[in-house]
């Protein structure tokens, strides 16, 4: 014992923080027989094997939460839901790479959204999504959860009993994967979400998360464009990111990246981010959050059991960002 601590002090930050992901994969695959969440990786390994009965439910349905609020639903955008959820991830020619991230969206969820860089060098950062109900679970989000100053209640329903929760998360990182065309890394300060109680066939919830309470730009700092690239000095230190070097860069705009957020060492959802320059400001409010039709259907869906209604302009920039349109 005494010699692992002796070598574990003369680890640098960048071995140490392997070691520890390679601890929590070990874990994750000796635990991934026995717990519900994990078993798809098992059944990649070979460990276990599930049989799925698959039953298609149509969601393409009047949903009457009274009878003032049928005529704001989109009634004309078919959804079809089986019992596992589409996670939409994009594949690279590689099966097996595309089946290992497809892995860790079934235990961390999908997101898809938009990072806008602006001339005065300030950034914009909105991402929908899609929740696990078992990621809820882990030591991450319970922490989040289990304190009023980080779980708030927003808006209660009386009369459908649903809701909608502000979760006021922390620092996050991006890091690209070789599915995307480059390289990339970025930082922010504020993983905040807001959410509704309201789960996609019992399965997921909806979040949307990043500079989402309207007052501004609030998670990405230090940036600067230079050669059509962006770069961020080393604003948020995440153990995933330390590459020896101060300045984090995503090397191309008007890209869209596919990667992992990690919250600390935590795995978190697989993304696409799509980095933007935005010259003009004011056409930049109108920006869509995300192309991704079925994440959005999702987010209607989950919100209109609490409001009522879904607002037009819930996949703008600006409604988030700025609460522009209100």
């Amino acid at each position: 014992m005494a010699s692992l601590a002796y070598d574990w002090s003369l680890m640098g930050w960048g071995m140490r923080a392997v070691v520890i992901i390679l601890a929590i994969a070990l874990a994750i695959v000796l635990a991934s027989p026995h717990v519900a969440v994990l078993k798809p990786i098992a059944e990649k390994l070979g460990l276990t094997t599930t049989k799925t009965q698959v039953i298609y439910v149509p969601v393409n349905h009047t949903v009457y939460v009274n009878q003032t609020v049928v005529k704001y639903i989109n009634q004309t955008v078919p959804i079809y839901v089986n019992r596992t959820v589409y996670v939409p991830v994009p594949a690279n020619g590689s099966a097996a790479f595309s089946s290992d991230l497809q892995a860790l969206a079934n235990l961390a969820g999908f997101c898809s959204g938009r990072i806008v860089v602006l001339p005065n060098d300030t950034a914009w950062f909105v991402v929908f999504w899609l929740v696990p109900k078992e990621y809820l679970e882990t030591p991450y989000m319970v922490s989040l959860m289990s304190s009023t100053r980080t779980y708030i209640l927003v808006h209660y329903n009386s009369t459908t009993h649903y809701a909608q929760y502000l979760l006021r998360g922390g620092e996050w990182g991006f890091v690209s994967m070789s599915i995307s065309p480059w390289t990339a890394t970025i930082t922010g300060t504020a993983w905040v979400c807001y959410y509704t109680n309201v789960t996609i066939n019992n399965q997921y919830y909806v979040m949307v998360c990043g500079d989402t309470p309207g007052i501004g730009p609030m998670n990405i700092h230090e940036i600067s464009v230079v050669n059509g690239a962006l770069f961020q000095g080393t604003m948020v230190p995440s153990p995933v990111l330390l590459y020896g070097t101060s300045t984090y860069i995503m090397p191309r705009l008007n890209t869209t990246y596919t990667g992992i957020v990690f919250f600390g060492i935590t795995p978190g959802p697989v993304c696409n981010i799509t980095l933007t320059y935005a010259p003009n400001p004011q056409a930049a409010l109108w920006l869509p959050v995300t192309t991704n039709q079925t994440l959005l259907n999702y987010l209607r869906m989950a919100g209109v059991p609490v409001f009522g209604h879904y607002n037009p302009y819930d996949n703008t920039m600006g409604y988030w960002v700025w609460n522009y349109p209100s």
